[in-house]
């Protein structure tokens, strides 16, 4: 009695788009309509059972547009290193319904995986290669994470600061914002508020949002190019953890003390600290 189910793929987290309110009304209708258009949700089926779902990005690559997204989407649920046999992606894409998505590319090591969808090509879609570099996005540190539920088919977004923190997660090369999302946002993309691309994000439950750079997925694409298969680019030696909680009933009191992350409570200013390796380590 009093239990709720946490960690599903249906948590939303932030405003929603259809509200107008918060992050939406910052960012303008230009760009909330934008962003409406290109970013999706997907889900990955074995059979009847869905063992995924997040959220992807259309963007413009190799003469084409594709889904950018992560590649836990695609992850053996019993081997987190290997790809799942006999998968069934689709793709809700808004006022389109449901498609049929197909892997073409995919990373394990820094967990992204492209997407298409065949014979279908959106409106509008995110021109991350064509963006100029713009050093002025390193110093505004002020951002938007964006994901939408698959099932229900909810945009929603909510906003924060790059940080320097670093979580728990093995693969070094994260950057951290504050934004808090769910798991409906792994594969969402991050934005200034110009509406700028400024990296992918993942999910850590405790620490901020973990996400993958823009440069670092510019390079991943490019190794993509001329790839004719969905074996792994890029691999390393050492295999890299990517771990998302799983769905459980708790109590309410008992999962607001596991999001509080350590160091919770003790007095500073907003961010005079860091996290090292999941750690807080004040500025003195």
């Amino acid at each position: 009695e009093g239990l709720i189910l946490v960690n599903t793929f249906e948590e939303t987290f932030g405003e929603v788009y259809d509200s107008g309110k918060g992050v939406w009304s910052r960012l303008g209708k230009t760009i909330s309509n934008h962003f409406h258009q290109v970013v999706v949700s997907l889900a990955a089926f074995i059979g009847e059972t869905r063992i995924f779902a997040c959220t992807g990005l259309f963007i413009d690559w190799n003469g084409c547009t594709t889904i950018l997204t992560s590649a836990s989407l695609i992850r053996d649920p019993n081997d987190g290193n290997k790809i799942a046999e006999n998968l069934k992606i689709e793709v809700n894409i808004p006022n389109e319904g449901c498609k049929e998505g197909i892997l073409q590319h995919c990373n394990l090591h820094y967990n992204v995986a492209l997407v298409d969808v065949e014979k279908f090509r959106p409106l509008c879609s995110s021109k991350i290669l064509e963006e100029q570099w713009d050093p002025r996005i390193l110093e505004d540190p002020n951002v938007v994470a964006v994901g939408r539920c698959f099932k229900s088919g909810v945009l929603m977004a909510t906003h924060g600061k790059r940080t320097d923190w670093s979580g728990m997660l093995d693969c070094r090369d994260l950057r951290y914002s504050s934004c808090t999302i769910t798991k409906a946002g792994i594969g969402g993309p991050l934005f200034d508020f110009k509406g700028r691309f400024v990296g992918m994000n993942f999910y850590d439950k405790k620490i901020g949002t973990p996400f993958v750079f823009k440069d670092h997925i510019c390079r991943l694409l490019a190794q993509f190019e001329g790839k004719s298969t969905v074996d792994e680019v890029g691999s390393d030696d050492k295999p890299i953890r990517w771990p998302v909680p799983k769905p459980c009933w708790r109590h309410p009191h008992d999962e607001l003390d596991d999001l509080r992350p350590p160091g919770y409570g003790e007095k500073s200013d907003r961010f005079g600290f860091t996290y090292v390796r999941g750690v807080r380590v004040d500025y003195h």
